[in-house]
């Protein structure tokens, strides 16, 4: 391992009160879990869902969330 990369995760495992191996060991689950994820998938579900609303109505109401949003402010 690049001394750059070991000085790295001794920092971060420093700063966040966790051990080098717990930071790789988190690496390699988060990759195990990520393998097989396909975010296009995901992202084409939202699409055909979008097709579906009527523009005029989501305008309108994204108007009414920004105008609440700057009254709660």
């Amino acid at each position: 391992m690049p001394s750059e990369i070991h000085q790295e995760l001794a920092r971060e495992a420093f700063e966040s009160g966790r051990s080098i191996n717990q930071l790789c060991t988190e690496a390699i689950l988060a990759r195990k879990a990520l393998k097989n994820y396909d975010p296009w998938k995901g992202i084409e579900k939202v699409w055909k869902k979008n097709k579906k609303i009527d523009s005029g109505k989501l305008s309108k109401e994204i108007g009414l969330a920004i105008a609440e949003a700057r009254r709660a402010a």
